[in-house]
């Protein structure tokens, strides 16, 4: 008997892992279709309104600021895009949006101002992502983005998650891993500059 009830538990705790290793992967892909979500909107939301939305800074999922907006980055205002505000963790969404395409006047004074819009084609953000920290990039110059924290949110050991949640306009997108001594379970999505710009031209809002 007594040996039955070790091969049972060497089962059932060999069998713990997997599964949470698949709840794990059903949480992260559910987040990343919150985050596609996300992303879609943000573009929307500036077809709309002709610049992208302030971040949350008070924690009522709208965002702060008239003409300039309060903070460069809060959480993810999801009471104005009509969206949920956590993800499969239970954690806001921080987002981050650069001044020349979320304040409500141009700003960028790179070419003449189009009535109405934030931003121009030549107008640049000011966000960078890296692979790691100190290394290469990975997006330049966008207008925004938006980080899920993962499952652990962010561990004092992990010097790439740390960089996420320092309130600089750097991040890090690398692979996921585990591993205790660089442990990075960040999900993260942005705007690309040029699918931004090009949709507000299809949508005769730049020249």
């Amino acid at each position: 008997m007594a040996v039955v009830m070790v091969v049972l538990g060497l089962l059932i705790g060999g069998s713990l892992i997997p599964l949470s290793i698949q709840m794990e992967k059903k949480d992260r892909d559910s987040t990343g279709r919150q985050l596609e979500d996300i992303r879609e909107a943000l573009i929307g939301f500036a077809l709309s309104n002709g610049r992208l939305p302030c971040p949350d800074v008070d924690g009522d999922g709208v965002g702060d600021g008239a003409v300039t907006c309060s903070n460069a980055e809060g959480d993810f205002p999801w009471v104005d895009m009509g969206l949920g505000q956590i993800d499969a963790w239970g954690q806001a969404f921080t987002y981050r949006a650069s001044s020349n395409f979320a304040d409500a006047s141009d700003g960028t004074g790179c070419s003449a101002s189009t009535p109405g819009i934030s931003f121009s084609l030549c107008s640049a953000g000011s966000i960078t992502v890296l692979d790691g920290a100190g290394g290469n990039p990975v997006a330049l110059l966008l207008p925004a983005i938006v980080i899920s924290h993962g499952k652990n949110w962010a561990t004092t050991s992990s010097a790439d998650e740390a960089e996420n949640t320092d309130g600089d306009s750097v991040f890090i997108d690398r692979i996921y891993s585990s591993n205790s001594a660089s442990t990075f379970d960040d999900l993260l999505i942005w705007v690309p500059p040029h699918v931004l710009k090009s949709k507000m031209v299809s949508a005769a809002l730049l020249p």
